[in-house]
């Protein structure tokens, strides 16, 4: 399965190494949650977050599918 993970903010920190931009292509084998595909890279779990996927906002239980296009951003504040 290959998809393409988006990161924004400071979550393009979690890149994997050498990659720059914000988006790279991911291929595994089996399914995966948001969740899990987030935690490979490192990401804490307990970091808030906006998941999108193809554009429509998901819970981390999000099962990935192949081609999906998965976006995720650090939660706006402003006032």
């Amino acid at each position: 399965m290959e998809i393409e993970l988006r990161l924004f903010g400071a979550f393009r920190d979690y890149l994997p190494e050498g990659r720059a931009g914000f988006a790279v292509k991911l291929s595994f084998q089996g399914e995966k949650t948001a969740a899990e595909i987030m935690a490979d890279l490192g990401f804490p779990s307990d970091a808030p977050r906006i998941i999108l996927v193809k554009g429509s906002h998901v819970d981390e239980s999000y099962l990935a599918r192949d081609g999906d296009v998965i976006s995720v951003f650090p939660p706006l504040g402003g006032g």
